[in-house]
């Protein structure tokens, strides 16, 4: 039984991706994107216990921790 998107806008559906996409396509895992979404690095909604990324405020987080010098806290 997966997490359903009845009655929720296909619009909401489009701006936000799960954090199993985000962590498949950044390279970050999944426990690490939980812990950024709790401290509010991101901006993020939550449906139960599902949390939803925000696309866009995601690609900016993205861009700015390329550009941070200190290497450490990117992506793997």
């Amino acid at each position: 039984m997966g997490f359903s998107f009845k009655g929720i806008s296909p619009d909401f559906t489009q701006d936000y991706i799960t954090v199993k996409t985000a962590a498949e396509n950044s390279g970050y895992s999944q426990q690490y994107l939980r812990r950024l979404l709790r401290a509010g690095y991101i901006k993020t909604k939550k449906i139960g216990q599902q949390w939803l990324i925000d696309q866009s405020h995601f690609i900016e987080f993205l861009s700015m921790v390329e550009q941070n010098k200190d290497k450490r806290y990117g992506p793997r």
